[in-house]
């Protein structure tokens, strides 16, 4: 009688459901972030409109992280999908990638609180390369050799993922340097990822069936 091991238990049905949730959680606790301002209510009418402005940088960090938290979310969606098996390392790369995902409203706070430190917003473009290079490991793991996918799978939907945290990482990285030089302009740059993404989609729609 064959014995099974904790890898014949394992199913994708079950990662997703976790991981869905720990998406669901980061994605809310960010709003936690926007503090309602503090004013005396005898100068409400005069401060409150001053308090909003000075949140802006708050707003926009919101906005940015709500929206690359739903990358990483399509892009662990998308590769979910893709696997048809399961293994221990694959299942704990994953455990690291939501362990990172989880974090994210720490550095978004901290770039919020203060968005005219550039250590700030590296460190929270640091953490952002770190939830892409996990997704290429994933991804990288899971379709070597056909490992934990259909060997029917085309070639060219894995080379799209794949290319898409790719050039993630390189778009965080090249906010690095120009923070340095002009931190508001790297804050708004990041921006630029997302017609990126369009593009590499656009451009490997015909291999990947449009999807």
């Amino acid at each position: 009688m064959s014995t099974k091991f904790a890898d014949d238990t394992i199913t994708t049905a079950r990662l997703i459901s976790f991981s869905d949730g720990v998406f669901a959680i980061a994605v809310t606790l960010l709003v936690f972030n926007l503090k309602v301002p503090e004013i005396p209510a005898v100068n409400v009418h005069m401060l409150l409109p001053e308090m909003i402005q000075a949140m802006l940088p708050h707003f926009t960090v919101y906005v940015l992280s709500f929206l690359l938290i739903a990358v990483y979310w399509t892009f662990h969606h998308r590769m979910l999908n893709l696997v048809t098996s399961m293994d221990t390392p694959f299942l704990w790369m994953n455990i690291c990638y939501l362990l990172v995902i989880a974090f994210i409203p720490f550095p978004t706070a901290l770039f919020g609180a203060y968005p005219h430190e550039t250590f700030s917003f590296v460190f929270y473009i640091c953490s952002m390369m770190l939830v892409g290079f996990l997704s290429m490991l994933m991804l990288w793991y899971a379709s070597h050799n056909y490992r934990l996918v259909s060997k029917e799978l085309p070639v060219p939907v894995v080379k799209y993922l794949f290319f898409r945290q790719f050039t993630s990482l390189i778009v965080f990285l090249l906010a690095i340097p120009l923070a340095f030089y002009q931190l508001r302009w790297a804050q708004y740059y990041l921006f630029i990822l997302f017609p990126v993404h369009w593009l590499t989609r656009k451009y490997f729609r015909k291999y990947s069936g449009g999807k």
